[in-house]
C-alpha cells in the first residue's frame, strides 16, 4: 500500500514535512534539546523517527501513554544504557547474579571499571526507591555518553503523560533537576495534548519552562503533498482525472495527516480492487464517506471531551455551521484558547480560527454535534 494509516510511518510511506525535517535535523545534529507538539494524529512520532532513520541516528524511545509504571521506565532506560556498552538483557542478568554479571562484563564495556562497578552495585539493589533509581539512571546515561565520547538521543513520546506513571513525587521536578546538567544527551519531547504540553513547557511555574526549543507541527502543505501523492500513484499507473480534483480533496481534508492518509488509502484500495486507473469524483466521494464512517467512534470521543467544559461545544458547532457566536468577546476568546490548546482549533490570524479536523467539522454540520 502506498498510503498507510494508524501507525508510525517512515521511508516511502512518509509524505511532506520537508521544512520541518530540516529544523528537526538541525536540532539533532547540534545536540539541541527540543519539544514538538501537535494535535492528535498529526504525525509527530513519524516525523522524529523518519529524520532519525534517514540520518542513521539511534535513540532511546519511550511512549509514556503506553508506560503504566515508573519501574518499567527505569528498567527500559537502564537496558538502553547497558546496550550502548554492548550488553543485552542487563537487568535480568543483574537480578540473577550481580557478581557474575560484573565479572563477565567489566573488562569489555569500554568505560572506566569503577563507573561500571558502581552502577552494578547500585542498580542490582531492588530495595532502592524508584525516584532515586530514576535520577541515577539518567545521570548514568550522561556519564556513559561522556565516557564513550558520543552523544545519546532520548525521545520521550507523549511526554505530557509522564506524570501518570507515579503519584509519589513530582517527576517533572525530579527529571529537570537531573537532565539540566547533561551535556552529552539530546532530549526530544513530543506530545499531542496541546493544553498539557503548553503547561509543561510554557508555564513559568513549570520545572521545564524554557528548558528547550519549541516546535509546533502544522498540517500538511497541500501543494507539496499533491505532487508527492501524484508521484506515488504513478508507480501503480493510477492518476486523478484532474489536478483540481486532488487539490479539492486535500483542501476538504484541511491537510490533516491521518485523515488524508486514510482517505487516500481507501481510494488506492478501490482502484486496485476495481482495476481502475483514473480517479474520478464518484470514487473520491465514496472514499470520503467510508472514511467518515470509520472515524465515527473517534469523533464521538472528541465531542465528549469538548463537552467537559461549558460552551466549548457551542462555539465549535457555530463555527462549523457558519452561525454567529453569542458569547461576550472576552468569554469567546477564552473558549477559543481552550479549543486551540486542546488541539481542535487553529489560530490563523487576529480573531480568525479554523477547525483542525475536517471530519469533526463535517459531523458537526450533519448531525448537530
Amino acid at each position: 500500500m502506498l498510503f498507510q494509516y494508524g501507525k508510525v510511518v517512515t521511508g516511502s510511506h512518509f509524505y511532506d514535512r520537508k521544512e520541518m525535517q530540516k529544523k528537526v535535523l538541525n536540532f539533532l545534529t547540534s545536540g539541541q534539546s527540543f519539544m514538538i507538539k501537535a494535535p492528535r494524529r498529526y504525525g509527530k512520532t513519524s516525523l522524529i523517527k523518519e529524520v532519525m532513520r534517514k540520518n542513521n541516528i539511534d535513540c532511546f524511545s519511550i511512549d509514556f501513554r503506553k508506560t503504566p509504571r515508573l519501574e518499567i521506565f527505569n528498567d527500559m532506560l537502564l537496558e538502553y544504557v547497558y546496550s550502548k556498552m554492548g550488553i543485552k538483557g542487563a537487568i535480568g542478568q543483574m537480578k540473577e547474579n550481580a557478581i557474575a554479571f560484573l565479572r563477565q562484563h567489566k573488562t569489555t564495556v569500554g568505560i572506566k571499571t569503577d563507573i561500571f562497578e558502581t552502577s552494578v552495585e547500585f542498580f542490582s539493589n531492588d530495595k532502592t526507591s524508584q525516584d532515586i533509581r530514576l535520577t541515577r539512571a539518567l545521570d548514568f546515561l550522561e556519564n556513559v555518553a561522556k565516557e564513550l565520547n558520543t552523544r545519546f538521543y532520548v525521545f520521550f513520546d507523549e511526554f505530557q503523560d509522564v506524570k501518570k506513571i507515579t503519584s509519589e513525587f513530582d517527576i517533572l521536578e525530579l527529571m529537570r533537576g537531573a537532565i539540566q546538567h547533561h551535556e552529552h544527551i539530546c532530549y526530544i519531547f513530543a506530545g499531542s495534548n496541546m493544553t498539557m504540553m503548553t503547561e509543561v513547557f510554557e508555564n513559568k511555574k513549570s520545572p521545564f519552562y524554557n528548558f528547550c526549543r519549541k516546535l509546533k507541527l502544522d498540517a500538511f502543505d497541500i501543494t507539496e503533498l499533491a505532487k508527492e501523492i501524484q508521484a506515488a500513484l504513478r508507480k501503480k499507473k493510477i492518476a486523478f482525472a484532474s489536478d483540481e480534483l486532488l487539490l479539492s480533496l486535500l483542501q476538504r481534508l484541511k491537510g490533516h495527516p491521518a485523515n488524508t492518509m486514510l482517505v487516500m488509502g481507501i481510494i488506492e484500495s478501490k482502484m486496485m480492487d476495481n482495476q481502475k486507473m483514473m480517479i474520478d469524483q464518484a470514487i473520491i466521494d465514496e472514499a470520503y464517506e467510508e472514511a467518515l464512517e470509520e472515524m465515527g467512534d473517534l469523533i464521538s470521543e472528541y465531542l465528549k471531551e469538548v463537552r467537559t467544559k461549558e460552551h466549548l461545544h457551542d462555539v465549535l458547532f457555530r463555527m462549523a455551521n457558519g452561525e454567529e457566536q453569542v458569547l461576550e468577546p472576552s468569554s469567546l476568546q477564552q473558549k477559543r484558547k481552550y479549543l486551540v490548546d486542546m488541539g481542535y482549533l487553529l489560530h490563523i490570524d487576529r480573531g480568525e480560527y479554523q477547525i483542525i479536523d475536517g471530519f469533526l467539522e463535517e459531523d458537526l454540520k450533519r448531525f448537530n454535534g
